[in-house]
C-alpha cells in the first residue's frame, strides 16, 4: 500500500486496537476504499497478492465498517433488485408440465 492510506493503515495497525470495535472506529474512509480495491483486484496497491485469510479479513473489516457508517442501502451487497427490476421479470412465470399426458400439448394428440 501506498500514499495516504498506507500511513493510515499502519497507524492504525501499529496502534494495536483492543477490540474489533476500536478497530473499525478507527478506519477512515481511505482505509475502506483501500481494502475494498485490494479485495476486487486481489493485489495491495505495491502489486502483492493478498492470501485467502487476508481477502476474508478485509472483506469482515469492510462489512462491519459499513454496518457502523454506511445506511443499508449504500453497503456492500445491498439486494438492488427491487430498484432494477427488468420488464421480464415483471412477467409471470408459467409452468410447464412434462409429464405425457398432463399438458395441454398432449390434449390434441393420441393418447396411448
Amino acid at each position: 500500500m501506498l500514499g495516504r492510506e498506507h500511513g493510515d493503515l499502519e497507524r492504525l495497525l501499529l496502534n494495536r486496537p483492543g477490540s474489533i470495535e476500536q478497530l473499525v472506529e478507527g478506519m477512515s474512509v481511505e482505509v475502506v476504499d483501500s481494502l475494498r480495491l485490494a479485495v476486487e483486484i486481489g493485489k495491495w496497491s505495491d502489486g502483492k497478492r493478498l492470501d485467502a485469510q487476508q481477502v476474508e479479513l478485509c472483506m469482515q473489516a469492510i462489512i462491519l465498517y459499513e454496518a457502523k457508517h454506511l445506511p443499508e442501502q449504500e453497503r456492500v451487497g445491498f439486494d438492488l433488485s427491487a430498484s432494477c427490476k427488468s420488464k421480464a421479470s415483471t412477467e409471470q412465470a408459467q409452468t410447464i408440465s412434462l409429464v405425457p399426458g398432463t399438458g395441454s400439448a398432449d390434449s390434441e394428440g393420441s393418447k396411448v
